[in-house]
Order: structure tokens, then sequence, then C-alpha cells
């Protein structure tokens, strides 16, 4: 009697073992495909780009004009990010984590305002910093301020730039420089067919063309007006 009662418990043992190992196979299978499905449902993430904006027209300049080379962009550290920043309110940014840019923001920035710069300006006027070429040089460095566009694709670009005067390239580093003009420009695009943050990239590239027309138009002034 003893050792049947001891049999059916033992029985009972392993039919309850197989059921609970029955149920936790149940349980990660389930919790298995939720996760692929979960996976399979993510939003895909998307990368963009800043692109050049082609000129009405070049300027013309007097040929003995030194050509220029863009030596420096700087931007804000709530800005250098890989995901785009939009403004939300005066202390608030919205950061897109589905939305990213495919290089660095400065990079871009500062690989197009040479594009949009060599475009306004006479052929081979724009050069290489990385170039040691003879000859005079104007130096440009860039410093963005604010570049955000708001919940309606509007952007505002801050930004100031400076202009070193022609200076011998090779120098000796640390000389003074003959003389510079410092700017501050505030650029502002205004929103159109916002459809979200896919809109912002063009708009942000119309801007710093709109940039490159300022600091090209001052170029054209300077040269136009300085004696013969």
């Amino acid at each position: 009697m003893m050792r049947a009662g001891m049999g059916r418990a033992a029985a009972a043992g392993r039919s309850a073992c197989c059921r609970a190992r029955s149920v936790l196979r149940l349980v990660g299978v389930a919790f298995a495909a939720a996760v692929l499905g979960a996976c399979a449902s993510s939003a895909p993430m998307r990368y963009y780009t800043l692109t050049q904006i082609a000129p009405e027209a070049r300027v013309a300049l007097p040929p003995e004009t030194a050509p220029i080379q863009l030596n420096r962009v700087s931007v804000p550290g709530e800005l250098d990010r890989t995901q785009l920043v939009r403004r939300i309110d005066a202390t608030r940014l919205q950061i897109a984590e589905l939305d990213r840019w495919a290089a660095p923001v400065d990079e871009m920035i500062r690989r197009v305002l040479a594009a949009d710069l060599a475009a306004r300006l006479p052929p081979n006027l724009v050069v290489d910093p990385n170039e040691s070429l003879p000859g005079e040089r104007q130096g440009l460095s860039v410093d963005i301020l604010e570049f955000y566009a708001d919940s309606g694709c509007a952007v505002m670009l801050r930004a100031t730039w400076v202009l070193v005067a022609p200076q011998t390239q090779g120098a000796q580093k640390g000389a003074r420089s003959p003389g510079s003009t410092r700017v501050s420009e505030e650029t502002q695009v205004p929103g159109s067919a916002c459809s979200g943050p896919g809109a912002v990239p063009e708009a942000m590239s119309r801007a710093l063309a709109q940039l490159s027309d300022r600091v090209v138009a001052h170029i054209a002034n300077s040269a136009t007006a300085r004696p013969p």
C-alpha cells in the first residue's frame, strides 16, 4: 500500500513538472514572438544631409582678389549631435531620435558653405585650406550661434563670421593679421509644406545659402571699394 502510494505521488509529481515545463515553453515562445513583433514594427531610422543651393549668378570681382579659404566652422554643443534638433520654446528643444544626420553637423555645414561660396564667387576663388599653394589668402571663420527649426519647420540661423584680410600662405604662425572684418548675421527661412523633421534639412540648407549670399556681398563691396 505504502509503495503504491509513493508511486502515485511520484507519477503526479512528474506530471506536474511536465505541465510546468510546457507552460514555460509556451511563455518563452510568446515572449520571443512579442520581441520579434516589436522589432518588426519599430520605425526605421531616417538619415539626412545638408545640400548646396545654386545661386542665380556669380558675382564679378577684380582679378587681383585674393582667394578665400573657409578655415573653421563651430556649432553649439546642443546642436552637435547625430539627431535632428528642433526648438519648442525659449528653453526647450525636441530631439528627433529617428531622424538623424548622415555626418557630423559641423562638417556638413562647412562643406555646404564652401560649396555655396564657390558657386557664387568667380571660379577657383574658394580654395581648400589644406592645400599648400603660394600667394595670399583671405581666411574665413564662421561661428554658428543658433541654427534650429521650430514646430512649423521655420529656421532661424544666427552666426558670426570673421574674414581676415589677405595674408601670405606660410607666414609665421601667430603673426599679426593686417586686418579683419567681423559681422553678425541673422537669417530666417519661413516654414513651407512642413511634413515633419524631414522638411528641416532643406530649410536649413536655404538658410546657409542666404548666409553665403551675405558673405559674398560683403566681399564684393569691399573689393569694389578698395582703392586701385
